[in-house]
């Protein structure tokens, strides 16, 4: 399931932004009650990506207050950070400082612009989390699926792993051979 939440580096470390719904509001409200959607999308008119680094391609109509408002109530909505390998929790003073030393005027509009598109795209969007896919544990195949798969072989051959070993078994008698191989040796089918 995607996650509304998304990690960027900003300022001096890497920092969550979360928008929950009580700073969707107050985002809307601050910003002339202006949707979410008419701020990402007029954010996103004029952004462009070269390489890792963002670029204005022009025809955005984003607005300062919308990029610094968006950042501070991500932040504060997150309440959280790493700065110099600790994690800090990041409150309504701090929020403010930060986006008042690494935003416009003391930093490239563009770099804010591109943050406050990310933490809106996650609040509209989600963003895909990157999990460890659960290790897919291999069927032992049944003596039914063994003797079908010999028979369907013609002269008698399967591949498999018996042992720890790859082996080609052949069988003179496929239906009567493979109802001897022990389930026990076999690990799974080829």
């Amino acid at each position: 399931m995607p996650d509304t939440r998304v990690e960027l580096d900003f300022a001096n470390g890497r920092y969550s932004f979360w928008l929950p719904l009580p700073r969707v509001l107050e985002l809307e409200r601050v910003c002339g009650n202006k949707s979410i959607f008419q701020m990402y999308d007029e954010m996103g008119a004029g952004l462009g990506m070269q390489g890792e680094a963002p670029v204005y391609m022009g025809g955005g109509s984003a607005k300062v207050t919308d990029i610094r408002e968006t950042i501070r109530l991500g932040l504060l909505g997150s309440n959280a950070g790493f700065v110099d390998g600790s994690e800090i929790e990041v409150g309504p003073i701090t929020a403010r400082n930060l986006v008042d030393e690494y935003t416009f005027p003391n930093r490239p509009m563009i770099e804010g612009l591109h943050i406050a598109w990310s933490i809106l795209h996650a609040a509209i969007s989600g963003i895909s989390l990157k999990k460890k896919r659960p290790r897919i544990r291999k069927r032992i195949p049944s003596r039914e699926y063994l003797r079908a798969s010999a028979i369907r072989n013609g002269c008698g051959g399967l591949l498999m792993r018996i042992g720890g070993r790859r082996r080609q078994i052949h069988f003179s008698n496929p239906c009567a051979d493979a109802m001897r191989i022990d389930q026990g040796d076999i690990e799974g089918a080829i």
